[in-house]
């Protein structure tokens, strides 16, 4: 008898040691299970929905916490904070100055009218190795730029070596309506039937300035552009407003800094005033230990 109890205790134990471990605590025996069911059904009304509301404002609290970081980077890199000196800039505007590339100039924040617009820094200033190019050849590239999405009011500064009839050419022999052109042409991607690349825009009238012993182009242009949330005609234009002027880079050859602002034709009577003061107000700034050349490492793009 002992033998036999014996031997039917090792048999459970050999079943018990082939049942697969779950790892957790034994499941409920069925009265138990029918007794949390009955509890589930038997809560109130309007508490599943208390508790979902309560989930959610969790859920939004957790992502304010998760998303402040960023509001607070976008907030350092609005133009008012690239602004060396943002105090300085008139009623109406604000300023952008780069130790990176070393310039700075102002831009409208409002119409003539006194309707706001809502610029957004879109390119913050970045060295030029890294800045988005305009065309394929990535000689004229975006090194900030500040936009308004909801006029298409733009603001853009550009940098890029000397090209064209200007590459060769001394500085002294430069032309206004050449250095237009020249900028003009390396920001389009418009090609002739021979491959030559050719620019889109009208020159309305193009000179020089001297400002501090530097030279600067003075230009005004107009384009044909595509339709917008504003105007749905086929045919539309835009009017602007630029400035171009050299710095040598380290090899002594002249780069363009060009800063250009353009608007819908509509609102060119209530920016050009603006355009105008933006213009006047641009400067190369000197350099600093933060400067980068443009052909310092042109194809570093970190």
């Amino acid at each position: 008898m002992r033998i036999a109890a014996h031997t039917q205790q090792q048999a459970a134990g050999a079943r018990a040691a082939r049942r697969p471990f779950s790892g957790g605590p034994a499941a409920p025996p069925p009265a138990a299970r029918r007794g949390c069911c009955r509890a589930a059904a038997g809560r109130q009304p309007g508490e599943e929905a208390r508790e979902q509301a309560a989930a959610a404002s969790r859920r939004q609290a957790l992502l304010g916490a998760l998303l402040a970081p960023a509001a607070l980077g976008a907030a350092q890199l609005a133009p008012r904070a690239a602004a060396a000196a943002a105090d300085a800039a008139p009623a109406g505007f604000a300023e952008l100055a780069d130790p990176i590339l070393a310039y700075s100039f102002i831009y409208p924040v409002a119409t003539a009218g006194g309707e706001a617009l809502q610029m957004t820094l879109t390119h913050p200033p970045e060295k030029y190795s890294s800045a988005a190019p305009l065309s394929a050849d990535a000689r004229q590239r975006i090194v900030s730029e500040v936009f308004d999405l909801r006029r298409f009011v733009t603001v853009s500064m550009t940098v890029g070596p000397a090209s064209g009839v200007l590459r060769d050419a001394p500085q002294e022999a430069w032309k206004p309506r050449d250095v237009a052109l020249t900028v003009l042409i390396d920001r389009s991607t418009a090609r002739l039937s021979s491959g030559q690349r050719t620019a889109l825009n009208d020159i309305e009238e193009a000179h020089a300035e001297e400002r501090g012993g530097q030279t600067y182009y003075v230009y005004e242009h107009t384009t044909q552009g595509s339709p917008t949330v504003s105007s749905i005609k086929a045919e539309t234009y835009r009017h602007a407003l630029a400035v171009t002027t050299t710095r040598p880079g380290l090899d002594g050859k002249p780069y363009l800094y060009t800063l250009n602002l353009s608007c819908p034709q509509a609102l060119w009577a209530d920016m050009a005033g603006g355009f105008k003061a933006a213009v006047d107000s641009f400067r190369l700034l000197p350099t600093t230990d933060a400067y980068i050349p443009p052909d310092q490492n042109p194809w570093l793009f970190f």
